[in-house]
């Protein structure tokens, strides 16, 4: 059973302390709220601040694609236009039956003959 004080000056001190120890808790929770109010404010400054670089290097990356797309079309065009140029381009072949044809028309090189010799041939063998 419990101690019954013997005085009123006894109670009152008795709810004196324990208010006292009432308001110290409370004081220990508020601090305790108020920490854990500026740390979430911390975090939530530092969300925001995050968000905002990713925002910023989502921003300059699509810049970086658009860019490397323009390049891409650009030397696309390029390679097209370097293709159909080398499809007009002599081919080995070609170029060597040219290297005949005038190996055959070398005026430095070719005995040409005259009419004369020519008619001299066709009446000797007639």
């Amino acid at each position: 059973m419990a101690k019954k004080p013997n005085s009123l000056h006894a109670i009152i001190n008795e709810l004196v302390d324990r208010t006292n120890s009432d308001i110290q808790r409370l004081r220990v929770l508020e601090q305790r709220n108020d920490i854990l109010t500026s740390r979430s404010n911390v975090i939530e400054k530092e969300i925001l601040n995050i968000n905002r670089n990713m925002q910023r290097i989502m921003l300059n990356m699509e810049t970086r694609n658009k860019k490397m797309e323009e390049r891409i079309k650009k030397n696309d065009a390029v390679l097209r236009e370097v293709v159909k140029q080398m499809k007009k381009l002599a081919t080995s072949s070609k170029i060597i039956e040219l290297e005949q044809l005038i190996e055959i028309y070398n005026p430095l090189k070719s005995q040409f003959v005259t009419k004369e010799e020519v008619q001299r041939m066709i009446g000797k063998k007639q």
